[in-house]
């Protein structure tokens, strides 16, 4: 069994306006948002759905059937990954409609659909570039292979803290000429304006290395690869933050390690079994206590 360890991740939270059409807006947002690899999940209601599944005999995916009407989306869920240099997004789905002869629930994979009103939640894998690729025993699209993102937070400079932003730090970008993003782009903005800019300043290409992924796949996954932007330090009062080496004391997750240091984010590890934990420290109140040894320890409570 193949696995593959995502240590950072995101998540956004998006809504679709009525009219919109899947799959295509639904990756228009996820390429707008610098996502090559997670999962995606949703509800909602769709009409003029075409569904397909698993040809049982043949064992390849059956032909694409038309549904007409509404049809109430229970669950939606799928990989997101790269196919052929391209994003793409895997969309299984449990429908539901009340018909003449009483309720009918359907399963497969949504080919097409025309959106009435949805809701998802996609939780991006930062650190990953993963591909899809049709499964020949299965002849369904699975994650083929990964390939592990550097981040660009080591090599980009943190922000400067001494001086206070202007009020024209915070201005939006220019609008660009292009027709204005669907209403998922804008859904998706789960970040400042502030955020938004510096990922337009701070982008470096990255190198990347392969986890399990063949020549060919790293190829086409490189090109359309973005790199995390790297975020503000997030000092206390007294200026200390923790760093790779040093131990800390969660309210939540108990003692643990910092291997990693991203400024406003700590991975530590944690219990018996050693699980990484991602922290944000934005929300956490950072308070310095007696080094143990040559090992500096500190606590981490929730701001009130």
């Amino acid at each position: 069994m193949k696995v593959h360890v995502s240590a950072t991740s995101r998540h956004l939270v998006l809504r679709a306006a009525s009219g919109e059409l899947l799959p295509g807006a639904l990756t228009r947002a996820l390429v707008d948002n610098g996502v090559t690899g997670g999962w995606v999940r949703a509800s909602g209601v769709l009409e003029n759905v075409e569904l397909r599944a698993l040809d049982s005999e043949a064992g390849v995916q059956g032909p694409p059937r038309k549904l007409g009407g509404r049809a109430h989306v229970i669950a939606l869920e799928g990989s997101v990954g790269i196919v052929r240099g391209a994003l793409d997004v895997g969309m299984r789905v449990l429908l539901a409609r009340e018909t003449d002869s009483g309720l009918q629930t359907l399963a497969g994979e949504i080919v097409s659909a025309r959106v009435v009103a949805l809701e998802a939640i996609v939780t991006v894998f930062d650190d990953l570039a993963l591909t899809r690729e049709v499964d020949g025993d299965a002849g369904v699209a699975l994650i083929a292979s990964a390939i592990a993102t550097e981040s660009a937070t080591r090599r980009a400079p943190a922000a400067p803290m001494a001086q206070a932003p202007t009020a024209a730090a915070y201005a939006p970008p220019p609008a660009p000429s292009a027709p204005a993003a669907s209403a998922w782009s804008d859904a998706a903005a789960v970040s400042s304006q502030v955020e938004k800019q510096a990922e337009r300043e701070a982008y470096r290409p990255a190198p990347l290395r392969s986890m399990t992924a063949s020549a060919s796949a790293q190829s086409s996954v490189t090109s359309a690869v973005p790199q995390r932007i790297a975020r503000p330090q997030v000092a206390d009062d007294d200026g200390l933050l923790p760093e790779a080496g040093d131990s800390v004391e969660h309210f939540a997750f108990g003692t643990g390690d910092v291997v990693k240091s991203d400024g406003d984010r700590l991975h530590i590890r944690v219990g018996k079994e050693g699980k990484i934990r991602e922290i944000a420290l934005e929300m956490l109140k950072v308070t310095p206590l007696a080094n143990d040894g040559e090992k500096r320890r500190f606590r981490l409570e929730r701001k009130l």
